[in-house]
């Protein structure tokens, strides 16, 4: 069975819904989809509403492969942040003997549609067990109880797409539950606090499922970790001479988690190696002209607002991948700048460098502009 393919679930009829969101959209406002909210994806996308498009419209989600799909499906919804690796578990769909070839077609047009506006900044993979247990690296967790979130979340997609290329199958994963004494803004909160109360005291909350690894994914400090974190935790590390290693670096990075970021986890010395994924703010490349048209003054004033967004932001955004002056950074792999997007960081480079030096052109390449087959013309999907 394709680890990615939902299971007991019909799948989503993903090209249909991005066509009538295409070809039906009503005047009104544009939207972005983030994640839950209390958590950075949100921060960012009310950062882009306060700071860049008053006119913008946030919705919180439940995570990257919901915000692909919320995109494909949603009248308005031009913009979502998604995790990279989300490309990679719709490939594997698109490629998979097992799933209906029906749903294979539909994803491999999705994902002939999908853009990047820009990268934005990287998140740590925190692989989390109690300190008695034995087990020490990532590579370890065959056959555990494994806490991953909501199905489509991104945690979710992160730590299935991590497992089933260690050990080519679906992971024991552990139904996501809320515990009523858990707090929290929203229930994406209260139910990854139910989880840590679980892994970490599994006597005292034996009514609750039995975890064994608890996976979180998000830029380092996680205020859910900084917050009363238990004290018998510890992070799992990354091995890069284990022989799975090089297949998870497809898609993935090497990253180090810093002591400082969680003085309670069991962390020797002053940090434990990890991974990383990157983050995207995306859209898509839509039949309406009036979408791509906002996707163009959108990048416009991304471009313009971009040192406010700095000063006055979410810290992440002084971390992010590219700076205005910089040359756009290669893509995962199988993932394109949108054409409309990077006409304007092109120009936002070009300004940021004549200010800076007198230099009038930007110094990197951009991508080469994308085609439009005749059959997704058709459909809606691009023009």
């Amino acid at each position: 069975m394709n680890p990615f393919y939902p299971t007991g679930r019909k799948a989503s009829c993903l090209l249909a819904g991005l066509c009538l969101a295409a070809l039906s959209l009503a005047a009104g406002a544009e939207s972005i989809v983030t994640g839950g909210k209390t958590g950075t994806y949100f921060a960012i996308g009310n950062n882009l509403k306060d700071f860049v498009y008053p006119a913008l419209e946030v919705k919180d989600s439940k995570g990257s492969w919901a915000n692909v799909e919320d995109m494909s499906q949603t009248k308005g919804v031009s913009l979502a942040i998604v995790q990279s690796d989300v490309y990679a578990a719709f490939v594997q769909l698109r490629d998979a003997s097992d799933v209906p070839q029906a749903t294979r077609s539909e994803y491999a047009r999705l994902l002939a549609n999908l853009r990047v506006v820009m990268p934005l900044y990287k998140e740590e993979i925190h692989f989390l067990v109690r300190k008695d247990d034995p087990i020490e690296f990532i590579h370890q967790i065959k056959d555990k109880a494994i806490w991953m979130d909501a199905e489509k979340s991104g945690t979710y997609l992160t730590a299935l797409n991590i497992y089933s290329k260690l050990f080519q199958e679906r992971p024991k994963s552990v139904e996501p539950f809320v515990n009523p004494t858990a707090t929290g803004e929203d229930e994406g909160t209260r139910r990854r606090r139910s989880a840590i109360m679980a892994l970490s005291d599994p006597a005292f909350y034996k009514a609750y499922p039995k975890i064994d690894v608890l996976v979180l994914v998000g830029g380092q400090p996680l205020k859910l970790l900084e917050q009363n974190m238990p004290g018998n935790l510890k992070l799992l590390k990354f091995d890069p001479a284990h022989s799975a290693s090089a297949k998870i670096l497809q898609d993935y990075q090497k990253a180090d988690i810093k002591k400082a970021s969680y003085p309670l986890l069991n962390i020797a010395g002053n940090e434990s190696a990890s991974l990383a994924v990157n983050s995207y703010l995306i859209t898509a490349n839509f039949a309406d002209p009036k979408r791509n048209d906002f996707v163009k003054d959108f990048s416009a004033q991304l471009c313009s607002k971009f040192a406010v967004l700095q000063e006055k932001g979410h810290s992440k955004w002084k971390d992010l991948t590219w700076q205005p002056g910089q040359s756009l950074p290669a893509l995962a792999a199988g993932w394109k700048y949108s054409d409309r997007s990077s006409e304007q960081l092109a120009n936002c480079q070009k300004s940021q460098k004549t200010a800076a030096g007198g230099v009038s052109s930007s110094s990197g390449q951009l991508p080469a502009p994308s085609t439009c087959r005749p059959q997704d013309r058709v459909t809606g999907l691009c023009k």
